[in-house]
């Protein structure tokens, strides 16, 4: 029995109506349907203090997240700031951690007992000063914690105990047009905005393949790991597996811009690089936590990370 015309219209316009509001809270937009990523905060006295307790939350999926999980391997930081990995929680859409930190149960416990509740949602990252049984908010920003952490060697006179910063505007493209463009183009809410989102995310995308052939490589700004480095490679490492399919990434393959692979390949062979790709983690919960982008929760057969790494770069 065909189904009946004026039902299956019906079906469609509150299907995508419950879309839109799915999707204002999955990813607020503008009002010509762009994705507009909530601001996050920052103690503006962002400065290290060597007798502070702190903490470091992160999630394993978050490519934000990821920046301070590189970050955090490449200077050895593991005796002057604690890690605290937290797991999805898709029904409810929350942050929980995997025993109580501080009598909390989840991230917006936290936000709460921080008095941080007029900020959109509790976000990962989020850094802390924990101490004396009492919890302080610094920053949920990752451009300024990972700033932090690359200050934390505050003793150590080897610029190689450092990752170089960059001029603002080559990290202001990356951030916006490629880190954000991707959530731009998945987020999309009608044609225009994805169009004009793509168009962006893969101009930028030919810009740092012409920098990397400039500078020689084998990093962004040739020979030093920078900030640009360490904002680039949490989206082109998930770039396959996520981005290009279930955020419509599809302008061009990622092995068109093939300084950028290759890039990718000597960033993923770094010592302790590999151990923050969760993967795994990446697959379950970006198929199955973006529920408006992927309703059927199915999620694709794919290589393991390491086959699509070290294949692209051929």
């Amino acid at each position: 029995m065909a189904p009946n015309k004026h039902i299956v219209s019906i079906a469609r316009q509150l299907w995508f109506w419950l879309w839109m509001k799915l999707m204002d809270g999955f990813a607020p937009s503008d009002k010509n349907g762009n994705y507009v990523r909530p601001k996050g905060f920052s103690n503006h006295n962002l400065k290290v203090n060597k007798n502070k307790n702190y903490y470091l939350l992160v999630g394993a999926t978050c490519p934000w997240c990821h920046r301070l999980m590189i970050t955090y391997k490449l200077l050895n930081l593991s005796n002057k700031i604690k890690i605290n990995l937290l797991i999805p929680k898709y029904k409810t859409g929350e942050w929980i951690f995997k025993k109580k930190f501080y009598n909390c149960k989840n991230l917006n416990e936290i936000y709460i007992k921080c008095n941080q509740t007029k900020i959109f949602r509790a976000t990962l990252p989020t850094l802390l000063n924990c101490e004396d049984g009492e919890i302080k908010f610094i920053s949920n920003e990752s451009r300024d914690i990972l700033k932090f952490l690359n200050s934390m060697n505050f003793n150590s006179l080897l610029v190689s105990d450092l990752i170089k910063d960059c001029d603002k505007t080559l990290l202001d493209l990356i951030n916006d047009d490629i880190n954000n463009g991707v959530y731009k183009c998945g987020f999309a809410r009608n044609q225009n905005a994805y169009i004009e989102a793509s168009q962006k995310l893969f101009a930028a995308l030919t810009k740092i393949e012409k920098i990397l052939d400039k500078n020689g490589g084998p990093w962004l700004l040739g020979k030093e790991i920078s900030f640009a480095d360490i904002y680039l490679f949490p989206t082109i490492i998930r770039w396959e597996l996520i981005y290009s399919k279930l955020f419509k990434c599809t302008e061009k393959d990622i092995s068109f811009f093939k300084n950028i692979v290759m890039w990718r390949y000597n960033f993923f062979k770094l010592r302790g690089i590999s151990e923050t790709c969760f993967y795994k983690n990446w697959l379950q919960d970006y198929y199955q936590a973006i529920f408006p982008l992927n309703p059927n929760q199915i999620i694709p057969l794919q290589p393991s990370l390491e086959e699509i790494v070290n294949s692209k770069k051929l």
